[in-house]
């Protein structure tokens, strides 16, 4: 798979990971351990989009 197909795909999974989390902590149904997944995915995600910092990161909406 392609690197910036790779980082699209983690990138909406994170987002995916994210709008459930945020359902479930406002219920009061999201663990601690679920917590540090989630904030392990997301540094997992940021080290992903770091890893080639001298390449510009275009994201294009226009589609």
């Amino acid at each position: 798979m392609a690197t910036d197909t790779r980082l699209a795909v983690l990138a909406r999974s994170v987002q995916w990971e994210l709008d459930e989390a945020a359902f479930e902590l406002g219920g009061g149904r999201y663990t601690r351990e679920q917590r540090h997944e989630l904030a392990d995915r997301l540094t997992a995600l940021a080290s992903e989009l770091r890893a080639d910092a001298d390449v510009p990161l275009i994201i294009d909406a226009a589609d």
